[in-house]
């Protein structure tokens, strides 16, 4: 307890620093240490390093959960607030302005640039090799997230962050590299030298693991970076990890609370889509358990200028203030598995995968179709990634993963400039928020859409 109140007081330390270059000030308060002070201490490292995490999983995690969830139909608006409505309606009508895409922006470079502090901390100041380790895998999973999660939602983003505003824009394709860089370092940093008890006690919270939330992260990079056979190795390496806890969870409590529980059923913004905003063939089957798992009753329908869709109540990960949420899935390994078969053609590999996640009865966190084997065409790579995909929607509901699965699985759709609110996504990519536009002369031209 001492421990903690010591690090929440030199966390409020840090939000008042540059280190949240939110506003600046026109005076120093002597009686307060400097960010490079507090930095330059394991104390002020291990409370940057929560403060990461609250921040993440509270702030920003919203936003890399809620713009792709609109986008693509998985959440439905109930508010007239104009962010998300124009999130729903898309096309060329989402300006740079919106803020439905300048929250995401802002939050998720915050949240890298709070890591690459902890990183550059960690690799100045003098710590045991143990804490070393476990700090620097720590600070290399949170960027290489934020900047996935970036580059899910824009065709391009900046690496490192900058402070004068310039920052280097870089393409899809440096940005997963970088990312797969940083979580292989991170893997061979705690395999190399296990984190210390310090860092274990003081900084980890007990539902996560952080070597198997590396492995995960490495086998989604992986995938989305073409690399099919990394990819399955590192999804084997999670799900033959027998260590505890079995899975990682965001974890939430009455003063940090679940952010999408606060957007939908704690507030009258936004609620599920009935059968996840899915049509036509790519609907559950019946009786399929992840239905029930993650909607409930009937919910009224969305805003008639949103789409006037269906919608359910919210349950699954979401249904009250202190649900945790996982950092990933057991089911994204299997599925992560599956496709990277099929890409290689070892169809009826794939088609073993995919007949795991649809028979699955055991998930460590009850994300269970309970359903039978696929009856599908087992020797058609398009049928078998169509079902992929389908079920990608259903078990990774709310994951933020959809607008990079659409894009990826279906990437002939033919989304068009004007606003819609019925195809399955209505951006492929978003435009560069203004705000940034007009801060850095190095942001690239806005994607036609």
């Amino acid at each position: 307890m001492k421990n903690a109140i010591k690090y929440n007081l030199i966390l409020v330390l840090l939000i008042g620093s540059a280190l949240f270059p939110a506003c600046e000030t026109e005076f120093d308060n002597p009686n307060n240490p400097t960010e490079d002070v507090v930095l330059g201490t394991k104390d002020g490292l291990f409370a940057l390093a929560i403060g990461i995490r609250q921040y993440y999983s509270v702030t920003a995690l919203r936003q890399a959960i809620e713009a792709p969830g609109i986008t693509t139909r998985e959440l439905g608006v109930t508010n007239t607030f104009l962010n998300i409505n124009e999130l729903a309606r898309g096309g060329a009508e989402l300006p740079g302005e919106s803020g439905g895409i300048t929250n995401p922006w802002v939050t998720l470079l915050r949240a890298k640039g709070m890591a690459e502090s902890l990183i550059t901390g960690t690799n100045t100041v003098e710590l045991s090799a143990e804490t070393r380790s476990g700090l620097l895998a720590y600070g290399n999973l949170f960027k290489a997230l934020t900047l996935g999660n970036l580059i899910q939602m824009f065709e391009q983003a900046p690496i490192d962050n900058s402070e004068d505003g310039s920052a280097l824009f870089h393409d899809r394709a440096t940005v997963l590299t970088e990312c797969i860089a940083l979580l292989e370092e991170a893997r061979n940093s705690l395999n190399t030298t296990p984190p210390s008890d310090d860092f274990n006690s003081s900084v980890l919270w007990s539902d996560i693991n952080l070597g198997k939330s590396i492995g995960a992260l490495l086998s989604r990079y992986h995938l989305l970076a073409g690399n099919y056979p990394e990819a399955i190795a590192a999804a084997d390496a999670v799900i033959n990890d027998t260590t505890t806890p079995e899975n990682s969870l965001w974890v939430y409590d009455a003063n940090n609370q679940n952010p999408i529980w606060n957007r939908t059923v704690n507030s009258a913004d936004l609620n599920p889509q009935t059968n996840f905003g899915l049509v036509g063939a790519l609907l559950p089957e019946a009786g399929d358990g992840r239905v029930s798992f993650y909607l409930g009753a009937d919910a009224g329908t969305a805003n008639a200028d949103a789409g006037g869709q269906p919608l359910s109540e919210m349950l699954g990960f979401f249904n009250n203030g202190t649900s945790p949420i996982p950092i990933y899935l057991f089911g994204e390994m299997l599925l992560n598995k599956a496709e990277a078969y099929a890409r290689q053609d070892q169809l009826g590999d794939a088609v073993t995968q995919l007949n795991l996640v649809r028979q699955k009865s055991n998930d460590p966190l009850g994300v269970n179709a309970n359903l039978g084997a696929w009856a599908g065409d087992a020797g058609s790579r398009l049928d078998i990634l169509e079902e992929i995909y389908k079920n990608r929607s259903i078990e990774m509901f709310l994951s933020g993963m959809r607008l990079e699965d659409s894009r990826r699985i279906h990437p002939d759709f033919q989304v068009p400039l004007e606003a819609n609110t019925i195809n399955e996504r209505n951006r492929n990519y978003y435009p560069y928020p203004t705000v940034e536009r007009e801060n850095n002369p190095n942001t690239p031209n806005d994607p036609n859409i």
